[in-house]
């Protein structure tokens, strides 16, 4: 940005206010944009949202959405990357993913210890006894079983470029119909 176009912007800060201002900035760089997403977009940016939503550790989502939208971005031509409105869906659709993630729990908690079972031919605790213990004390539940739950993230992260691909593809068709 160029010293004589924030200038320009802090004038027009000063004569129209700081709410004006916020609000006509906004409608400009955020809400017509949005407006004007084609299907395509649309259903990009809610794949990986999804995609993003079901993280293996409910609190951690958000990270795990923009490593996707980054993932996602990288490599292709500049007209299919992520914009701030496709971004933003991204991040409402990842935000509204949370009971799908909470369901999704026990099944990467299943996949890491298959995982685990796989490397070193032992098991781990049945899942349904993780479960029970996670609902009566969670935080010595976590500690214990946390290569379970260290391996769901590693599936999740080793999918994520498969499902990446999946969803460029279904935006690739989105566009055909």
């Amino acid at each position: 940005m160029s010293l004589q176009c924030f200038r320009r912007q802090m004038r027009c800060l000063r004569q129209e206010g700081v709410r004006t201002w916020c609000q006509r900035h906004i409608d400009i760089h955020l809400i017509q944009p949005a407006r004007e997403m084609t299907r395509q977009q649309v259903i990009v940016s809610a794949g990986v949202g999804f995609w993003g939503g079901l993280f293996p550790v409910p609190p951690c989502t958000m990270p795990a959405t923009l490593f996707c939208i980054t993932m996602y971005s990288a490599g292709v031509p500049k007209m299919q990357r992520f914009s701030l409105p496709m971004a933003s869906v991204a991040v409402i659709i990842n935000e509204l993913s949370l009971p799908a993630d909470l369901a999704m729990m026990p099944c990467f908690i299943m996949l890491g210890q298959s995982a685990y079972r796989s490397i070193t031919g032992e098991d781990l605790a049945p899942c349904s006894e993780i479960l029970k213990n996670i609902q009566a004390k969670p935080v010595e539940t976590l500690r214990h079983f946390s290569t379970s739950f260290g391996l769901g993230i590693a599936v999740w992260t080793l999918t994520t470029p498969l499902v990446l691909g999946k969803i460029r593809v279904f935006g690739a068709l989105s566009r055909l119909c």
